[in-house]
C-alpha cells in the first residue's frame, strides 16, 4: 500500500507556526521597549507635559520612589503654586516638575517661573533668579549631571492663563548648561495643567 504525503501542506503548516512564533517574540520585545511620545499641545487642563531633551523624549511617568522607604508612589508630573497664586492672579510662585520614574535612565526637568500673571513670552534669568529651568541627567535612577538655564537661554511661552478655571498652558524651548558650559537642547516643550 502506497502512502500519499502532502509536502506543500506540511511546509505551509510549519511556516505558519514559525511565523506565529516570530511575531509573538517580536511583540514581547516591542512591549519591553515602549517608546515615549510627546502629548499634543492643548489648552484644556489635560494635565499633560513633555519635552525633547538632547533628542530624548521626557514625559511624566509614575513609579515607586525608593528614596522614601520604597513604597511611596510619586507622580511624574508635579505642579506647585504659592498659597496666594489664585487669589493674587499669579503674583506668587509657579513651578512644574517632569520626571519619568518608569525609566532608570533619562532626564528630569524642573521649570520655576516665579510670578506668573500674564500670557506671552518669558525668558530665563541668571541663577538664582527666576524664571529658571533645571535638567538632571539620570543614570541608573540617580541624577549624575546637572544643567541650568542662563540669561535668555530658554523661552517659555504662556499661551493660556485662566485663574477662574485654573488652567495654565504653554510651550518652551532653549539650551541648558552644565558646570563646564556644555549645552544640551530643549525643544518641543509643552504643558497643559489644571491647578484647581
Amino acid at each position: 500500500m502506497k502512502t500519499i504525503t502532502n509536502k506543500p501542506i506540511k511546509k505551509i503548516f510549519y511556516l505558519t507556526i514559525l511565523s506565529f512564533l516570530f511575531f509573538a517574540c517580536t511583540k514581547d520585545k516591542t512591549a519591553e521597549t515602549e517608546i515615549d511620545v510627546l502629548p499634543e499641545i492643548t489648552e484644556i487642563g489635560a494635565n499633560t507635559a513633555g519635552v525633547e531633551i538632547d533628542g530624548q523624549v521626557l514625559i511624566p511617568g509614575d513609579g515607586i520612589n525608593t528614596n522614601y522607604g520604597g513604597s511611596s508612589i510619586i507622580k511624574g508630573l508635579d505642579v506647585t503654586v504659592g498659597s496666594n497664586f489664585i487669589s493674587s492672579n499669579g503674583n506668587d510662585r509657579f513651578a512644574l516638575f517632569i520626571k519619568n520614574l518608569k525609566r532608570p535612565n533619562g532626564f528630569i526637568l524642573l521649570m520655576e517661573i516665579g510670578i506668573l500673571n500674564q500670557t506671552g513670552s518669558i525668558f530665563t534669568s541668571n541663577s538664582p533668579f527666576l524664571p529658571e529651568i533645571y535638567v538632571g541627567k539620570v543614570i541608573n535612577g540617580t541624577v549624575q549631571k546637572q544643567f541650568y538655564s542662563k540669561e535668555n537661554s530658554c523661552e517659555i511661552i504662556i499661551t493660556k492663563l485662566d485663574f477662574t478655571t485654573g488652567i495654565i498652558s504653554g510651550t518652551f524651548k532653549g539650551n541648558v548648561f552644565d558646570e563646564n558650559n556644555n549645552a544640551i537642547v530643549l525643544k518641543n516643550g509643552r504643558f497643559d495643567v489644571k491647578i484647581i
